[in-house]
Protein backbone atom coordinates (compact mmCIF):
# COMPACT_ATOMS: atom_id res chain seq x y z
CA UNK A 1 0.00 0.00 0.00
CA UNK A 2 1.29 3.28 -0.97
CA UNK A 3 1.86 5.55 2.23
CA UNK A 4 -0.01 8.86 2.21
CA UNK A 5 3.14 10.34 3.09
CA UNK A 6 4.85 9.55 -0.50
CA UNK A 7 3.70 11.73 -3.54
CA UNK A 8 4.09 9.88 -6.35
CA UNK A 9 2.36 10.25 -9.93
CA UNK A 10 0.81 7.22 -9.27
CA UNK A 11 -1.17 8.91 -6.62
CA UNK A 12 -3.87 11.24 -8.05
CA UNK A 13 -3.58 14.01 -5.87
CA UNK A 14 -7.27 15.42 -6.06
CA UNK A 15 -10.34 16.08 -4.53
CA UNK A 16 -11.28 12.29 -3.61
CA UNK A 17 -7.40 12.37 -1.65
CA UNK A 18 -8.74 16.11 0.12
CA UNK A 19 -11.75 14.00 0.88
CA UNK A 20 -10.58 10.58 2.37
CA UNK A 21 -7.08 11.62 3.74
CA UNK A 22 -6.98 12.27 7.87
CA UNK A 23 -6.20 15.88 8.49
CA UNK A 24 -2.80 15.36 10.33
CA UNK A 25 -1.37 12.86 7.09
CA UNK A 26 -2.91 15.57 4.60
CA UNK A 27 -1.26 18.64 5.41
CA UNK A 28 2.25 16.55 5.89
CA UNK A 29 1.98 15.96 2.36
CA UNK A 30 0.89 19.00 1.62
CA UNK A 31 3.89 20.52 3.69
CA UNK A 32 6.45 17.77 2.06
CA UNK A 33 5.73 17.98 -1.37
CA UNK A 34 3.69 20.94 -2.02
CA UNK A 35 5.52 23.70 -0.58
CA UNK A 36 8.95 22.75 -0.39
CA UNK A 37 9.23 20.79 -4.17
CA UNK A 38 7.10 23.36 -5.41
CA UNK A 39 5.00 21.18 -7.23
CA UNK A 40 1.60 22.94 -6.35
CA UNK A 41 0.38 26.61 -6.07
CA UNK A 42 -1.69 27.60 -3.16
CA UNK A 43 -4.30 28.67 -5.73
CA UNK A 44 -4.13 24.18 -7.24
CA UNK A 45 -4.60 23.37 -3.52
CA UNK A 46 -7.48 25.33 -3.39
CA UNK A 47 -9.42 24.33 -6.37
CA UNK A 48 -9.07 20.58 -4.96
CA UNK A 49 -10.50 21.69 -1.37
CA UNK A 50 -13.06 23.52 -3.03
CA UNK A 51 -14.12 20.50 -5.23
CA UNK A 52 -14.17 17.87 -2.48
CA UNK A 53 -15.92 20.32 -0.79
CA UNK A 54 -19.31 20.50 -3.55
CA UNK A 55 -18.74 16.47 -3.93
CA UNK A 56 -18.90 15.37 -0.30
CA UNK A 57 -20.92 17.73 1.68
CA UNK A 58 -24.82 18.58 1.25
CA UNK A 59 -26.24 20.96 -1.78
CA UNK A 60 -26.26 24.57 -0.09
CA UNK A 61 -24.07 23.83 2.97
CA UNK A 62 -22.78 26.76 4.65
CA UNK A 63 -19.18 25.95 3.84
CA UNK A 64 -19.86 27.01 0.15
CA UNK A 65 -20.15 30.43 1.85
CA UNK A 66 -17.17 30.37 3.93
CA UNK A 67 -14.25 29.15 1.31
CA UNK A 68 -14.11 32.68 -0.72
CA UNK A 69 -14.23 34.33 2.95
CA UNK A 70 -11.30 31.90 4.15
CA UNK A 71 -9.26 31.94 1.16
CA UNK A 72 -6.60 34.90 0.69
CA UNK A 73 -4.07 32.65 -2.01
CA UNK A 74 -1.51 31.40 0.53
CA UNK A 75 -1.43 27.70 2.24
CA UNK A 76 -2.49 29.27 5.81
CA UNK A 77 -5.28 30.23 4.59
CA UNK A 78 -5.77 27.00 2.78
CA UNK A 79 -5.09 25.14 5.96
CA UNK A 80 -8.20 26.94 7.50
CA UNK A 81 -10.39 25.70 4.74
CA UNK A 82 -9.33 22.04 5.19
CA UNK A 83 -9.86 22.68 9.03
CA UNK A 84 -12.90 23.35 8.96
CA UNK A 85 -13.89 21.09 5.90
CA UNK A 86 -12.92 18.19 8.25
CA UNK A 87 -15.26 19.27 10.87
CA UNK A 88 -17.74 19.81 8.69
CA UNK A 89 -17.44 16.65 7.29
CA UNK A 90 -17.21 14.54 10.20
CA UNK A 91 -20.85 16.66 11.56
CA UNK A 92 -22.27 15.04 8.24
CA UNK A 93 -20.78 11.13 9.04
CA UNK A 94 -24.63 10.09 10.04
CA UNK A 95 -25.82 11.69 6.91
CA UNK A 96 -23.16 11.18 4.35
CA UNK A 97 -23.44 12.68 0.47
CA UNK A 98 -21.29 12.39 -2.25
CA UNK A 99 -21.67 13.84 -5.76
CA UNK A 100 -22.17 10.94 -8.17
CA UNK A 101 -19.79 10.71 -11.64
CA UNK A 102 -21.36 13.16 -14.16
CA UNK A 103 -23.74 11.90 -16.93
CA UNK A 104 -22.69 11.41 -19.98
CA UNK A 105 -25.32 12.10 -23.16
CA UNK A 106 -26.29 14.04 -25.83
CA UNK A 107 -25.55 17.58 -26.39
CA UNK A 108 -28.84 19.28 -26.06
CA UNK A 109 -29.88 23.09 -26.95
CA UNK A 110 -29.15 24.96 -24.17
CA UNK A 111 -33.02 26.01 -24.22
CA UNK A 112 -34.06 22.45 -23.46
CA UNK A 113 -31.90 21.49 -20.89
CA UNK A 114 -32.91 25.04 -19.18
CA UNK A 115 -36.81 24.11 -19.80
CA UNK A 116 -36.03 20.51 -18.24
CA UNK A 117 -33.50 22.42 -14.89
CA UNK A 118 -36.75 24.85 -14.35
CA UNK A 119 -38.84 21.84 -14.38
CA UNK A 120 -36.57 19.68 -11.96
CA UNK A 121 -36.56 22.87 -9.65
CA UNK A 122 -40.11 23.49 -9.41
CA UNK A 123 -40.51 19.64 -9.01
CA UNK A 124 -38.02 19.09 -7.07
CA UNK A 125 -36.01 16.70 -9.35
CA UNK A 126 -32.58 17.06 -7.72
CA UNK A 127 -31.30 13.78 -10.23
CA UNK A 128 -33.09 15.68 -13.90
CA UNK A 129 -31.68 19.24 -12.54
CA UNK A 130 -28.02 17.07 -12.19
CA UNK A 131 -28.36 16.13 -15.72
CA UNK A 132 -29.93 19.27 -17.72
CA UNK A 133 -27.10 21.25 -15.77
CA UNK A 134 -24.43 19.00 -16.95
CA UNK A 135 -25.55 19.50 -20.56
CA UNK A 136 -25.97 23.22 -20.03
CA UNK A 137 -22.09 23.01 -18.84
CA UNK A 138 -21.26 21.50 -22.14
CA UNK A 139 -22.74 24.02 -24.56
CA UNK A 140 -23.21 27.33 -22.53
CA UNK A 141 -20.58 30.38 -21.65
CA UNK A 142 -19.92 30.96 -17.90
CA UNK A 143 -21.88 34.38 -18.41
CA UNK A 144 -24.87 32.47 -20.50
CA UNK A 145 -25.08 29.52 -17.93
CA UNK A 146 -25.16 32.03 -14.36
CA UNK A 147 -27.84 34.08 -16.16
CA UNK A 148 -30.00 31.35 -16.05
CA UNK A 149 -29.16 30.02 -12.70
CA UNK A 150 -29.27 33.32 -11.55
CA UNK A 151 -32.86 33.42 -13.31
CA UNK A 152 -33.95 30.41 -10.91
CA UNK A 153 -32.41 31.18 -8.05
CA UNK A 154 -34.69 34.54 -7.91
CA UNK A 155 -37.73 33.17 -8.25
CA UNK A 156 -38.00 31.42 -5.14
CA UNK A 157 -37.33 33.04 -1.37
CA UNK A 158 -38.11 30.41 0.72
CA UNK A 159 -35.72 29.74 3.70
CA UNK A 160 -34.93 33.41 3.55
CA UNK A 161 -33.32 33.70 0.14
CA UNK A 162 -30.85 31.15 0.92
CA UNK A 163 -31.07 30.08 -3.19
CA UNK A 164 -29.75 33.20 -3.82
CA UNK A 165 -27.17 33.82 -1.86
CA UNK A 166 -26.05 30.18 -2.25
CA UNK A 167 -25.71 30.94 -6.24
CA UNK A 168 -23.73 33.86 -5.97
CA UNK A 169 -21.35 32.57 -3.50
CA UNK A 170 -21.08 29.38 -6.46
CA UNK A 171 -20.38 32.66 -8.84
CA UNK A 172 -17.27 34.08 -6.65
CA UNK A 173 -16.21 30.11 -5.64
CA UNK A 174 -15.96 29.92 -9.94
CA UNK A 175 -13.99 33.10 -10.49
CA UNK A 176 -11.64 31.75 -8.08
CA UNK A 177 -11.10 28.21 -9.17
CA UNK A 178 -12.10 28.50 -12.95
CA UNK A 179 -14.52 27.30 -14.83
CA UNK A 180 -13.09 24.24 -16.34
CA UNK A 181 -13.16 22.85 -12.93
CA UNK A 182 -16.55 24.52 -11.93
CA UNK A 183 -19.09 21.50 -13.31
CA UNK A 184 -19.12 19.57 -9.34
CA UNK A 185 -20.16 23.37 -8.37
CA UNK A 186 -22.46 23.70 -10.70
CA UNK A 187 -24.26 20.62 -10.08
CA UNK A 188 -24.36 21.13 -6.23
CA UNK A 189 -25.57 24.16 -6.87
CA UNK A 190 -28.44 22.85 -9.22
CA UNK A 191 -28.99 20.11 -6.63
CA UNK A 192 -29.52 22.91 -4.10
CA UNK A 193 -32.23 24.45 -6.17
CA UNK A 194 -34.43 21.77 -5.88
CA UNK A 195 -33.86 21.05 -1.78
CA UNK A 196 -36.96 22.93 -0.85
CA UNK A 197 -40.37 23.22 -2.23
CA UNK A 198 -40.53 26.73 -4.44
CA UNK A 199 -42.75 29.56 -3.65
CA UNK A 200 -43.25 31.42 -6.30
CA UNK A 201 -46.12 33.86 -5.91
CA UNK A 202 -43.93 37.24 -5.90
CA UNK A 203 -41.97 36.20 -8.59
CA UNK A 204 -45.33 35.60 -10.74
CA UNK A 205 -46.87 38.81 -9.69
CA UNK A 206 -44.00 40.58 -10.35
CA UNK A 207 -43.40 38.71 -13.86
CA UNK A 208 -46.49 40.03 -15.16
CA UNK A 209 -45.43 43.62 -14.33
CA UNK A 210 -41.94 43.28 -15.84
CA UNK A 211 -42.91 42.64 -19.24
CA UNK A 212 -45.07 45.73 -19.27
CA UNK A 213 -42.73 48.46 -17.94
CA UNK A 214 -42.19 51.19 -20.26
CA UNK A 215 -39.22 50.07 -22.84
CA UNK A 216 -36.90 52.96 -21.80
CA UNK A 217 -36.61 52.76 -18.45
CA UNK A 218 -33.38 53.16 -18.18
CA UNK A 219 -33.01 56.44 -19.42
CA UNK A 220 -35.52 57.46 -16.42
CA UNK A 221 -33.83 60.76 -14.84
CA UNK A 222 -36.15 61.58 -12.08
CA UNK A 223 -34.99 61.50 -8.35
CA UNK A 224 -37.93 62.86 -6.24
CA UNK A 225 -36.78 62.05 -2.28
CA UNK A 226 -40.72 61.84 -1.72
CA UNK A 227 -41.02 59.13 -4.45
CA UNK A 228 -38.96 57.04 -2.36
CA UNK A 229 -39.90 58.19 1.26
CA UNK A 230 -43.56 56.66 0.05
CA UNK A 231 -41.86 53.58 -0.86
CA UNK A 232 -40.19 52.77 2.22
CA UNK A 233 -43.73 53.29 4.06
CA UNK A 234 -45.20 50.91 1.70
CA UNK A 235 -42.43 48.27 2.23
CA UNK A 236 -42.45 48.78 6.04
CA UNK A 237 -46.28 48.34 6.26
CA UNK A 238 -47.93 46.93 3.14
CA UNK A 239 -47.70 43.51 1.10
CA UNK A 240 -45.78 42.51 -1.74
CA UNK A 241 -48.48 43.17 -4.14
CA UNK A 242 -48.99 47.11 -3.17
CA UNK A 243 -45.51 47.51 -3.45
CA UNK A 244 -44.94 45.73 -6.35
CA UNK A 245 -47.84 48.10 -7.97
CA UNK A 246 -46.22 51.40 -6.41
CA UNK A 247 -42.55 50.29 -7.87
CA UNK A 248 -44.13 49.97 -11.54
CA UNK A 249 -46.01 52.73 -11.71
CA UNK A 250 -42.56 55.15 -10.45
CA UNK A 251 -41.12 53.63 -12.87
CA UNK A 252 -43.44 54.14 -15.67
CA UNK A 253 -43.52 57.66 -14.42
CA UNK A 254 -40.10 58.28 -14.76
CA UNK A 255 -38.56 57.34 -11.84
CA UNK A 256 -34.64 56.26 -11.85
CA UNK A 257 -34.44 52.99 -10.72
CA UNK A 258 -31.30 53.57 -8.54
CA UNK A 259 -33.66 55.36 -5.85
CA UNK A 260 -35.74 52.61 -5.82
CA UNK A 261 -33.12 50.56 -4.70
CA UNK A 262 -32.27 53.36 -1.90
CA UNK A 263 -35.32 52.83 -0.49
CA UNK A 264 -34.83 48.80 -0.59
CA UNK A 265 -31.74 49.07 1.62
CA UNK A 266 -33.04 51.43 3.45
CA UNK A 267 -35.87 49.28 4.74
CA UNK A 268 -33.13 45.95 4.70
CA UNK A 269 -30.24 48.36 6.95
CA UNK A 270 -32.94 47.83 9.84
CA UNK A 271 -33.83 44.01 9.39
CA UNK A 272 -32.77 41.19 10.90
CA UNK A 273 -29.01 40.39 9.39
CA UNK A 274 -30.34 36.99 8.33
CA UNK A 275 -32.47 38.92 5.90
CA UNK A 276 -30.36 41.62 5.12
CA UNK A 277 -28.03 39.09 3.07
CA UNK A 278 -30.13 38.40 0.39
CA UNK A 279 -30.68 41.70 0.17
CA UNK A 280 -27.65 42.70 -0.93
CA UNK A 281 -26.65 39.70 -2.94
CA UNK A 282 -29.76 40.69 -5.10
CA UNK A 283 -28.16 44.02 -4.86
CA UNK A 284 -24.80 42.50 -5.76
CA UNK A 285 -26.52 40.43 -8.61
CA UNK A 286 -28.60 43.66 -10.64
CA UNK A 287 -24.78 44.55 -10.91
CA UNK A 288 -23.55 41.77 -12.40
CA UNK A 289 -26.99 41.75 -14.90
CA UNK A 290 -26.43 42.48 -18.19
CA UNK A 291 -29.85 42.18 -19.53
CA UNK A 292 -32.47 44.85 -18.85
CA UNK A 293 -35.17 42.34 -18.58
CA UNK A 294 -33.60 40.35 -15.50
CA UNK A 295 -32.19 43.90 -13.63
CA UNK A 296 -35.69 44.61 -13.51
CA UNK A 297 -36.86 41.07 -12.29
CA UNK A 298 -34.45 41.09 -10.08
CA UNK A 299 -35.40 44.62 -8.39
CA UNK A 300 -38.66 43.90 -8.37
CA UNK A 301 -38.00 40.61 -6.79
CA UNK A 302 -36.09 42.87 -3.57
CA UNK A 303 -38.93 45.01 -3.37
CA UNK A 304 -41.37 41.98 -2.90
CA UNK A 305 -38.94 40.21 -0.70
CA UNK A 306 -38.83 43.40 1.72
CA UNK A 307 -42.46 44.00 1.84
CA UNK A 308 -43.28 40.33 2.57
CA UNK A 309 -40.69 40.27 5.49
CA UNK A 310 -40.96 43.57 6.85
CA UNK A 311 -44.22 44.90 6.54
CA UNK A 312 -44.49 43.04 10.07
CA UNK A 313 -41.06 43.46 11.09
CA UNK A 314 -41.57 45.47 14.53
CA UNK A 315 -37.79 46.31 15.19
CA UNK A 316 -38.36 49.04 12.09
CA UNK A 317 -38.37 52.65 13.08
CA UNK A 318 -39.40 55.11 10.75
CA UNK A 319 -36.61 57.64 9.72
CA UNK A 320 -36.37 61.34 8.90
CA UNK A 321 -35.33 60.98 5.35
CA UNK A 322 -33.42 63.36 3.49
CA UNK A 323 -31.62 63.54 0.41
CA UNK A 324 -28.50 63.27 1.69
CA UNK A 325 -28.86 60.30 4.02
CA UNK A 326 -30.48 58.62 1.17
CA UNK A 327 -27.37 59.11 -0.83
CA UNK A 328 -25.05 57.68 2.02
CA UNK A 329 -27.32 54.33 1.44
CA UNK A 330 -24.76 53.12 -1.13
CA UNK A 331 -21.88 54.69 -0.22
Amino acid sequence: MTLFSQFSEKIDFDANLIIEVPMPDLWDLIQKDWISSEKRNPLDVFRMVSLAVVRSLQPGSNFVNLLCVLYRGDFNSIRQCIDQFKREQKAQCQNPFRLRAAQLGAHDATEKSFRQLRGSMYYGDAEGADDAVTKMYRTSSVCELFGMLFNLAIQDFNHRGRKIVTALQVWKLVQIIGWEYSLPALRSLARFLCDHPVNSDCFIESENLVYDVRTDWQLNLLGDVRVCEKLVETLAESGFEVALDFTFKAIQDGTQTELLWKAVLSVAHQADSNLVLPIYALRSLNQLAYDATQQLQILFQSIGFVAENFCENLSYKKTDWNSALLDKLLS
